[in-house]
């Protein structure tokens, strides 16, 4: 790998730090609510991701031999009898699960709730904020102010700055 893609992951990998130190935060918020729990893979589902994150986890992989994939051709490649063989390296997405994600709405003024219906059976949406809503916009965009800086110096492929590229892809490369 050249210095310059080095470069990119390690930013990468710094906005992955980030996310996972608010998750961390967030889920001890929400233990009482929260079933999630190795074994628990209702979430997982092979989800696309930016090149510079696909890219990223895959310099990981190659690093890493102990890494099982699933047989099956649906749902996610690295789960494998109900839990992540990349757990350490999963994307940025997988990381905020089972909390409730806020996201901005298309007119961009108003933040938008999801969350688990397995968590959360016994509140109402009074229970959640800003405050204890992971803000998940806020990484989009760095993602993807990261990823287009990536994708015009990579090139071994042209990206679409606006081009994601499913997990399971990666089993090509492998």
């Amino acid at each position: 790998m050249n210095l310059s893609m080095k470069k990119f992951f390690e930013k990468y990998r710094t906005i992955r730090d980030q996310i996972d130190t608010i998750c961390s935060k967030l889920h001890t918020e929400h233990k009482a609510h929260t079933i999630c729990k190795k074994g628990c893979s209702e979430c997982c589902m092979n989800f696309n991701v930016f090149p510079v994150e696909f890219h990223s986890i895959l310099s990981e992989i190659k690093t890493n031999e102990s890494i099982k994939l699933s047989q099956s051709n649906e749902g996610c490649l690295f789960l494998v009898e109900h839990s992540c063989t990349i757990y350490e390296m999963r994307p940025s997405i997988c990381r905020s699960h089972g909390l409730p994600i806020l996201n901005m709405d298309s007119e961009g003024e108003n933040w938008e709730l999801s969350f688990c219906q397995l968590n959360f059976t016994n509140v109402d949406e009074e229970y959640f904020t800003l405050e204890n809503g992971f803000q998940q916009d806020v990484f989009n965009s760095e993602l993807y102010l990261l990823n287009r800086d990536f994708i015009a110096n990579f090139k071994e492929v042209a990206y679409d700055e606006n081009e994601l590229i499913e997990l399971r892809e990666l089993k090509k490369y492998l």
